[in-house]
């Protein structure tokens, strides 16, 4: 395993939070006032996946036996980083359509919706910027909303629900964002 620990990780983290409170000592008599720094990994089309760090973790793709276990860790990671001033999410977020890794692991069939559910139990958000059918019935969203308010309220830890319904697009169906910031994939389904 290539995995490198959180040392790394927290060594950059650190030097953005002093950078930061650097500037916010020079500019505070004009309200500047840094509070922090959010470690959560941000997804971008543009930089790596966080499938990849799964892969380094030996989880051969995201969705595969593992994944639960890598992503409690790597929630651990985020949450647990000391000497900086932490605010924000500050852990894992699984965010369909901005990691590309993700996105294609769509494509592969790799993870469905409710699998999606049930790593947000061990780190993150809830569900994230998943694409839906534009038709999804109503009922089936509130199911999907009910389930979400049930883990959260049984976790007693906040998830949310951010679905992207594609109008003119059935599940199975590949979306097509004309977006910088997000990545096309499978529309999903809501059983």
């Amino acid at each position: 395993m290539v995995w490198q620990s959180p040392v790394r990780l927290k060594h950059h983290v650190t030097v953005i939070d002093d950078i930061a409170k650097s500037v916010n000592r020079e500019y505070i008599q004009l309200g500047w006032n840094y509070l922090g720094i959010d470690t959560s990994p941000a997804p971008s089309k543009d930089c790596a996946s966080m499938v990849d760090v799964y892969k380094l973790l030996d989880v051969p793709y995201f969705g595969a036996s593992g994944t639960v276990e890598a992503s409690s860790l790597l929630t651990r990671i985020f949450k647990s980083m000391t000497g900086i001033d932490a605010v924000g999410f500050s852990g894992l977020m699984l965010a369909v359509t901005e990691d590309i890794g993700l996105a294609q692991g769509t494509i592969n069939g790799d993870f469905d919706i409710r699998s999606l559910l049930t790593y947000s139990a061990v780190c993150g958000i809830g569900l994230d910027t998943v694409p839906i059918a534009g038709d999804t019935p109503n009922d089936k969203l509130c199911a999907l909303i009910r389930d979400t308010g049930t883990m959260a309220f049984r976790l007693n830890k906040p998830l949310t629900v951010r679905v992207f319904p594609v109008p003119n697009l059935t599940a199975s169906k590949i979306t097509a964002f004309e977006s910088d910031d997000l990545c096309n994939c499978v529309v999903m389904a809501v059983p």
